[in-house]
């Protein structure tokens, strides 16, 4: 395997590690759906171009989940009902992009890595179920660990 391919996946696998123990953005988990609250910041900063070797793709992917989880923060709940069936399919869609680089890469992914995208994907799954009063809680921490994923991507790329 090249050098440069275990390099960046050390890396993405010890961001991913650190990310997945870092304590969660509590004010953000406690803020109403319909608010942006303190993790309008985190978001913003998020959104920040990568700097990388022009993945083009990569870049509009993060863009992309980025202003959805922008759009779903800012969404009543009644109207977050609606945008779920999009949501499930931009968040599995770069899920299922970046799991298989890793495995292009031939190596094994990280285990806390695989925690978090399998909480994520089990989010995905109970959301369209959830009642709307049970998914104003539940949506904003879905989301903070959608927006972990996107920052782990980012720093691996940049």
């Amino acid at each position: 395997m090249p050098r440069a391919q275990t390099r960046l996946f050390a890396a993405f696998a010890l961001v991913c590690a650190v990310a997945c123990d870092a304590p969660s953005n509590q004010a953000a988990e406690r803020a109403p759906v319909g608010t942006a609250g303190a993790f309008s910041g985190a978001v913003e900063a998020s959104a920040a171009p990568i700097k990388s070797a022009g993945d083009s793709s990569i870049e509009a992917t993060v863009k992309a989940v980025t202003n959805d989880v922008v759009a779903l923060r800012n969404a009543t709940p009644a109207a977050a009902v609606g945008k779920l069936p999009a949501h499930e399919r931009l968040v599995n869609g770069m899920l299922d992009t970046f799991e298989s680089r890793i495995r292009a890469m031939h190596v094994q992914a990280d285990p806390a890595w695989s925690s978090v995208i399998d909480s994520v994907r089990t989010d995905l799954v109970r959301l369209p179920a959830m009642p709307t009063a049970s998914l104003a809680t539940f949506l904003p921490q879905h989301l903070n660990r959608v927006m972990r994923i996107v920052a782990c991507i980012q720093m691996v790329k940049s």
